[in-house]
């Protein structure tokens, strides 16, 4: 056919090029999204696991006598310290960098919650709680993505309570 007869085409060399970039954006979004929260679930766990692992210590430890002080209760320190070993598992230390441990050895069926002071001193404590908070909007374990860091939570926070045993 002659140049004269032939319809005009339009020419699309460079239409994939821009539709890659559109989904690309998309894509690499998504990929990142489920990175992120991958790594917050299973950062998560292991709050989850250091929390249970000191209650679980504390609740096995066999306390000589009856505490007047957390410092005097071997229960309290068999907790604290399986659950800091626990935390520097995953490279974190209590007390430091937005990761605060707190263990109670209490009295299960009279617990007075806004008075935690009144835990110790129980003649008959029978649980030992811990409870794991980490700042995660102050310490961000990775950079947020852009539009996912909304939906990333402030804190991440575990509690473990286990029966001691008697």
């Amino acid at each position: 056919m002659p140049a004269r007869l032939r319809p005009q085409t339009r020419r699309d060399d460079g239409a994939a090029m821009v539709e890659f970039a559109f989904v690309a954006v998309l894509l690499v979004m998504v990929v990142f999204g489920i990175i992120t929260f991958g790594l917050l679930l299973s950062f998560k766990q292991d709050v989850t696991r250091a929390a249970a692992e000191g209650a679980r210590a504390g609740a096995v430890a066999i306390s000589a006598t009856t505490p007047t002080l957390p410092t005097d209760d071997e229960r309290y320190d068999a907790a604290l310290v399986a659950t800091e070993e626990a935390v520097a598992g995953f490279d974190q230390e209590c007390g430091v960098d937005g990761m605060s441990c707190t263990i109670t050895v209490h009295d299960c069926d009279n617990i007075a919650a806004s008075d935690p002071s009144t835990y110790w001193g129980n003649p008959t404590p029978d649980c030992v709680t811990v409870e794991l908070n980490y700042d995660y909007a102050a310490f961000p374990l990775i950079l947020d993505p852009p539009l996912v860091s909304r939906l990333l939570p402030d804190t991440i926070s575990s509690r473990s309570v286990a029966r001691l045993n008697q």
